[in-house]
């Protein structure tokens, strides 16, 4: 069973996610802002079996830019999707350039959101596999 790590402050989401992410067959891992999401992924348990990250960018404290790219340097592999409300233009000023797998604007439909966190597993495993450059 994969592991998907959700950082969002809003308890609401982290709530909806576990569920949808539960009921698709992934095991959640809530963090509500990015210095617990950092804490969570330093414990070996964690980091080994997390397959793909959802990330809100607008949070307090360490927002979201600074997660993402604390999680692309350190974790490569792991693909991160950008979960927010922010515009096109404000995801692309904010994190366009640090290896974002993919974004979904808030709000979203749980099945939109299953889509892009299937296809994070599954560029996460290829990357696992060494089949492609990270």
């Amino acid at each position: 069973m994969h592991r998907i790590l959700v950082i969002d402050d809003d308890g609401d989401i982290r709530s909806a996610l576990r569920l949808a992410l539960g009921k698709a067959g992934y095991q959640p891992l809530l963090a509500e802002g990015g210095q617990e999401a950092i804490n969570l992924m330093k414990q070996d348990a964690h980091a080994s079996t997390v397959a793909a990250i959802l990330c809100d960018l607008e949070m307090p404290g360490m927002d979201g830019a600074a997660v993402i790219a604390h999680f692309h340097t350190h974790y490569p592999i792991i693909p991160i999707v950008v979960l927010s409300g922010a515009t096109p233009n404000q995801f692309l000023d904010a994190v366009g350039q640090q290896g974002v797998g993919d974004w979904i604007r808030k709000p979203a439909t749980n099945e939109a959101i299953m889509e892009k966190v299937r296809m994070a597993v599954h560029l996460f495993e290829i990357r696992k596999s060494g089949r492609v450059d990270r």
